[in-house]
């Protein structure tokens, strides 16, 4: 008996260490985080996305199937880590897994979701859950600046690197309607607890 209860121990340690795949979180997103992506539409874009077929769904707005021609939904890639969702023209989602040197609710991940609105003004804003999509305080892990911002992720999976974009009005006008923009780009590198400046 004592050695089926230590086996059953191990077991469950080593499935509490096990790393999840961003397929798997992506199907278990809440329905709060997209209202109008239904459970269906979710599986559809990761299988269309696992066929090599474009990953478009129409999506629902409150189950309204007439307002379908808000737009459509789109995968517009997926790895084991990361995963980038268009919702819309004015709407794209990218999510990320970032490996915790602390687990959280039994988990070594975390999942950093940059939700960027607007087509020719745009605004980012991030949001961190855990791998079950608890909600956590973004605090800890990263100090975001006051005036808006976009955010995107390096490609690189092994060691995610966050860029924030903060545009700037120049003093001097260009034109009596429209003030040039400067750009200051600052790069954060995840170090398994916060994202820090290079």
């Amino acid at each position: 008996m004592r050695r089926i209860l230590l086996a059953a121990t191990f077991f469950l340690a080593l499935g509490s260490s096990a790393q999840t795949s961003m397929s798997q979180v992506l199907k278990q997103m809440p329905d709060s985080v997209v209202p109008y992506l239904s459970e269906n539409n979710k599986l559809d874009l990761i299988d269309f996305l696992d066929s090599n077929m474009k990953a478009e769904v129409r999506n629902q707005l409150e189950g309204k199937t007439e307002l379908l021609s808000l737009g459509k939904t789109e995968l517009l890639s997926l790895t084991e880590h990361a995963a980038v969702l268009q919702l819309n023209e004015a709407t794209r989602l990218d999510f990320r897994l970032l490996d915790v040197a602390e687990p959280i609710d039994s988990a070594n991940q975390i999942l950093c979701l940059i939700s960027t609105y607007g087509s020719d003004i745009r605004d980012s804003q991030l949001t961190f859950y855990s791998a079950g999509w608890r909600k956590l305080d973004a605090a800890p892990y990263i100090t975001l600046p006051a005036e808006m911002f976009t955010a995107s992720f390096s490609d690189d999976e092994k060691q995610p690197v966050l860029t924030l974009t903060m545009a700037h009005p120049l003093d001097r006008p260009a034109n009596e309607e429209q003030k040039p923009l400067k750009e200051t780009l600052t790069n954060l590198k995840w170090n398994g607890k916060t994202f820090n400046k290079d």
